[in-house]
This record gives C-alpha cells, sequence and structure tokens, in this order.
C-alpha cells in the first residue's frame, strides 16, 4: 500500500514539473509584461516548494528503502516458515504411514488372535483327554497286576495240583 503511495506521489511529482515548465513556455510572453520583482519572488517560491518537494522526495525513497529491507527480512523469514512446514508436513506423512501399517498389522493379528485362543482350547480338552486317558491306563495297568497277581497263584496253584497228581500217581 505505502509503495502505491510513493508511486502516486512521484507520479505527481513529475506532473507538476511538467505543467511547471508547460506554463513557462506558454505564459513566456505574458512574464515579460511583469516586474523583475514578481519574477523573482515567484522564482524563490517555486524554489521553496521544489526544495519541500525533493525533501519529500527523499524522504519517500528513505521510507521505500525500509520497506524494501523489510520485505527482503519477510521473505527470509517465509521461506524459513516454508521449510518448516513442509518438514512438519513430511513428519506427518511419515506418522500417518505408520499409523495405517499399525492397523494393517492389527488387521492380521486379530484373525492370528483368535486362532490362536481355538489352539489354546483344543490344548485344554486334548490336556482333559490325556489326563482321562492316563487315569484309564492307570485302573487297566491296576487291573494288570491285580491279573498277574491272580494268574500268580493260579500258576502256583496248578504246580501244586501237578505236585499233587504226581504224588499221588507215585503212591498209586
Amino acid at each position: 500500500m505505502s509503495q502505491k503511495t510513493a508511486f502516486y506521489v512521484l507520479s505527481l511529482i513529475v506532473i507538476f514539473f511538467i505543467g511547471h515548465y508547460y506554463a513557462k513556455i506558454n505564459l513566456a510572453p505574458l512574464e515579460n509584461n511583469f516586474d523583475t520583482t514578481n519574477t523573482s519572488l515567484n522564482e524563490i517560491k517555486l524554489q521553496e516548494e521544489l526544495s519541500k518537494v525533493i525533501e519529500n522526495k527523499n524522504n519517500l525513497q528513505t521510507q521505500l528503502d525500509e520497506l524494501n529491507t523489510q520485505l527482503i527480512m519477510t521473505r527470509a523469514e517465509l521461506k524459513t516458515v516454508q521449510q518448516q512446514l513442509i518438514l512438519s508436513s513430511s513428519k506427518s506423512k511419515v506418522f500417518e504411514d505408520e499409523l495405517s501399517q499399525i492397523d494393517d498389522a492389527r488387521k492380521v493379528i486379530e484373525p492370528l488372535q483368535e486362532e490362536l485362543t481355538t489352539v489354546n482350547v483344543n490344548i485344554k480338552n486334548l490336556a482333559k483327554e490325556l489326563q482321562q486317558v492316563k487315569n484309564e491306563l492307570q485302573l487297566v495297568e491296576d487291573k494288570l497286576r491285580s491279573s498277574d497277581i491272580d494268574l500268580e497263584l493260579a500258576e502256583f496253584e496248578l504246580q501244586l495240583a501237578e505236585e499233587k497228581l504226581e504224588i499221588n500217581k507215585d503212591i498209586k
């Protein structure tokens, strides 16, 4: 906005000078009729106005230089902020990718967890069945021991009977 103002002021100054010289050229024959004192007063006034315009121009140039410096500094800050924004954006993208990978892993893990739960239940059932089989084997083992004892007794009785038979044969 201030650059536009400076441009307008400079334009007005140029227009003022063009108008002044145009008026000088067109009014030159009329000025000859005026006194020299009037001319010198007008010249003094014109010189004062010209010095004010030059001073105003210098002030505007100083302001323009300051604004230019501020613009350069602002551009540098803007570039820094843009780089930070790009860095933040890339970090955000990395985090989004990691979250997506975590979600994908969760989708893969859920069926595996269900399958693991099923396998654990099956293992518990198999452990119960194995315990039942052990108990049945223990019962069979106990029956076998009992049968072994009965068999040994039967063999012993058979031997006794055979010996009695032999003794009875010998006696007869």
